[in-house]
């Protein structure tokens, strides 16, 4: 069995609401270092961690808001000019993720696309309902109630017999169930605390549902201002930057 390690690099919403950095996790799980998520604060909370961005192998994404993905065109950068990184990186994102980060990359540097071109960069797409097969994991891609402009999705990352499940940012949907279920570790945005949206949850819709999504263990992510005004009164596992779980 081959157990992983989750450090938080950022719990926050797309304002870095109470000073939380954007939507990154790093894990070290076996002999790969996978990024679930990048959003723009991501190279410097990484190296707030004491990790190394470089020794990234693989990008997960779950939508293509910029507080997920801008975080790209600075890893790439430094892996270019500073690194001089040989090491191949994979990138996973949902339908169009390629185009769309390397026009925000060639926004904000001009040399971007010869840049991607130096590098041994990747890009995997992923559909909805789809399972892949990529560097000795198993990985199942879900459909998602967000922006639908912004292609959203959460999976499973699947090791052995370990299970990591991802909700990405989502209102309610069914298919949290198949997300969640004997996950060792179910990752779960909480964005509000009693609000109702279509397109992110809150606290007390996902302690309605908690018993019928059947995670082993939950963490609870993504704050935004309302859940954050009521933090204290927020139970179960939440996510800070910075914190470390094993799994």
């Amino acid at each position: 069995m081959t157990n992983g390690k989750l450090t938080v690099i950022g719990s926050g919403d797309a304002f870095c609401s109470d000073g939380r950095f954007n939507s990154c996790y790093y894990v070290e799980w076996g002999d790969k270092n996978i990024l679930l998520d990048c959003g723009p604060t991501s190279l410097a909370a990484i190296r707030k961690c004491y990790l190394d961005p470089m020794a990234v192998d693989i990008i997960v994404i779950s939508h293509l808001h910029g507080d997920h993905i801008a975080g790209i065109p600075f890893l790439v950068l430094e892996a270019d000019k500073a690194d001089k990184r040989k090491k191949p990186l994979t990138i996973i994102t949902p339908p169009d993720g390629e185009r769309r980060i390397k026009e925000v990359s060639a926004l904000l540097y001009p040399d971007a696309i010869s840049m991607f071109q130096n590098l041994d960069i990747r890009f995997v797409q992923y559909n909805k309902n789809e399972a892949l097969e990529i560097e000795g994991f198993r990985m199942k891609f879900f459909e998602v109630s967000h922006n639908p402009l912004v292609n959203p999705h959460g999976f499973r990352i699947e090791k052995d017999s370990k299970i990591l499940g991802y909700s990405g940012d989502t209102g309610w949907t069914d298919n949290l169930y198949q997300i969640a279920d004997n996950a060792d570790l179910f990752i779960c945005e909480c964005n509000f605390y009693e609000k109702e949206t279509l397109t992110h949850l809150n606290y007390k819709k996902i302690i309605a549902e908690q018993q019928n999504l059947k995670a082993k263990r939950m963490l609870l992510t993504h704050f935004g201002k309302e859940s954050l005004a009521h933090y204290s009164k927020i139970e179960g596992e939440k996510a800070e930057d910075g914190k470390c779980i094993a799994f």
